[in-house]
């Protein structure tokens, strides 16, 4: 007895068995094609809208405008802009903003609300200055609202920043010329205490030039008193130098007017001597006590301008040479929706519908053990046959085997077509 041969799998074998189970192939096929329609139609509706802002610094060719700025550049508030936009306070002004918690009951379904919408918000930055704000939302009018929404809150905040930034530092120099104002008055008012000190030395409280320095130093107090101002009882400059120099001159003077600084036997033109060094004590005194006051007008000076520039920059902001917010593309209704792309979904159905016939026509032939033709038949046995005979197949058998397919693939395309219809009917009732 000879050995069976394996037959040969050659195209034509491959198109032999994709004709004699076609059925198997096709009406997966066409179910898989029917199947995508359908999940096109069910899957839910996702639509886009965008706009894109430009933000541009002020610009001025007037000198006086340079380097006002107090408040932080947009360039450098543009790293956090994605958190500016998608922050929590700015969404939750969006949600009460559209009447979008009229049906939130608990704290945990705003915070669904919120981060679902946080996940649906797209911000792409083009360039420097261009930023492009896009959402994807279920209906076309609530789309457009909320991308509108995002750009003006975004806008409303950048501008509230801006001008709070530019508030504090107004606040903030105001308080140090008060604070500087104080010191300035009272350095005058040490000035003439030490005056007064100096000059009762050797003088009565009864002497007019005390009586005069004393209403002086009572009328500087009532200054202070009247404008709230506080009175700082040593307004010498805050540097060692300064200081170690007030420390030695009032040293030697106090060796000066000591009592043991001075015998009897003294002649009188060493009391002359000593009282012109005392005179030359007092006026370096005088001089570096004047250097304390002009430090401390100089500091206030400069933060009366650095107030002056504040208020130039609080008013630049305000007016068309400010930062500005330029809406270059207007968010927009979205005609049709981007999601499901339909054709895309009735592509891959088919293609998963074609996997699945394939499937089914190799497994059929796998445990389909007749032979195709005489030739696999002979292959197969591996010895001669006498001969084969045909399926007798008559006019009337092949026009009813006709009718069968024709009735069949016609229900199957009929089965397809309500389906597709049922399915879009229901859809719309739903929605």
């Amino acid at each position: 007895m000879m050995e069976s041969t394996q037959t040969p799998l050659t195209p034509m074998n491959f198109l032999k068995i994709f004709f004699r189970r076609k059925d198997l192939f096709l009406v997966p096929l066409y179910a898989g094609l029917i199947l995508g329609v359908c999940m096109g139609i069910i899957l839910p509706k996702k639509y886009l809208s965008s706009t894109i802002l430009l933000i541009e610094e002020g610009k001025s060719d007037n000198p006086l405008f340079d380097k006002l700025a107090v408040s932080s550049t947009i360039m450098q508030r543009m790293a956090g802009i994605r958190e500016s936009m998608l922050g929590w306070n700015s969404l939750v002004t969006l949600v009460r903003r559209l009447n979008m918690d009229q049906d939130i009951k608990t704290p945990q379904e705003l915070e669904a609300a919120i981060l679902g919408i946080r996940k649906d918000i797209i911000i792409k930055l083009k360039g420097q200055n261009i930023i492009e704000l896009s959402y994807i939302g279920d209906t076309p009018e609530k789309t457009q609202a909320v991308v509108r929404n995002v750009a003006e809150i975004f806008i409303e905040r950048n501008v509230d920043v801006q001008n709070k930034e530019t508030s504090d530092a107004i606040t903030f120099i105001e308080e140090q010329l008060k604070l500087y104002q104080g010191k300035i008055k009272s350095a005058e008012i040490a000035k003439l205490q030490d005056a007064l000190d100096a000059l009762l030395v050797d003088s009565t409280d009864e002497h007019p030039r005390v009586k005069q320095l004393r209403e002086q130093i009572a009328a500087k107090k009532e200054e202070l008193k009247k404008e709230n101002l506080e009175y700082t009882k040593s307004s010498h400059l805050a540097t060692q130098s300064t200081n170690r120099i007030i420390d030695e001159i009032k040293t030697a003077l106090d060796k000066i007017e000591g009592g043991g600084s001075v015998k009897a036997s003294q002649t009188k033109a060493e009391g002359t001597e000593k009282d012109l060094y005392k005179v030359m004590l007092i006026d370096r005194l005088d001089g570096v006590m004047a250097r304390d006051v002009d430090v401390n007008t100089q500091i206030y000076n400069t933060l009366l301008q650095r107030l002056e520039t504040a208020k130039i920059t609080q008013r630049l902001q305000s007016s068309k040479e400010g930062t500005r917010y330029t809406v270059l593309d207007p968010p927009r209704i979205p005609l049709s929706p981007i999601k499901p792309n339909k054709i895309l979904v009735a592509l891959m159905g088919l293609f998963a519908g074609g996997l699945i016939g394939f499937g089914l026509v190799v497994a059929a032939e796998f445990l389909d053990k007749s032979f195709i033709d005489v030739e696999e038949a002979k292959n197969f046995l591996g010895m001669p046959l006498l001969g084969a005979i045909s399926k007798i197949n008559t006019q009337h058998s092949i026009q009813m085997e006709r009718e069968r397919l024709g009735w069949f693939y016609s229900l199957v395309v009929i089965a397809g077509g309500i389906t597709v219809i049922l399915t879009t009917a229901i859809m719309n009732f739903i929605r």
